[in-house]
């Protein structure tokens, strides 16, 4: 049996001026400050990962988010400074809510655009 996920991380890169003298990773397909799978891929020892909770991106051809236009995450002017556990709990389900809908109505949308559409999607 094969499952999979979807996994959405913010990676870093710690190369530093520091690790110059033992050379950049030949797998570096970006230069140094900017990570991507080659950096997991290849276990990279300057690569440190985090998860990105109640995010929603858009991933290019390669599976990266190509800028910061193309994800937003919950959080900053979305979170009240006045809020308790339980009402932040009651905004990210209804961040999660709101995000299913328009990535639903995204899938539409793009099916009507293209004319691959029936009309009864």
């Amino acid at each position: 049996m094969s499952t999979f996920t979807h996994v959405i991380l913010e990676v870093f890169c710690g190369f530093s001026d520091e690790d110059t003298n033992q050379g950049v990773p030949s797998f570096c397909k970006r230069n140094v400050g900017n990570p991507g799978y080659h950096c997991l891929e290849n276990a990279c020892k300057f690569v440190a990962y985090t998860y990105a909770p109640h995010e929603i991106a858009f991933s290019g051809e390669d599976g990266e988010v190509p800028d910061g236009q193309s994800w937003l995450g919950f959080g900053g002017e979305m979170e009240p400074r006045q809020a308790d556990e339980n009402h932040i709990d009651d905004l990210k389900r209804l961040w999660k809510q709101i995000c299913i809908k328009k990535i639903h109505e995204a899938y539409d949308e793009y099916m009507k655009q293209s004319g691959l559409s029936d009309g009864n999607t």
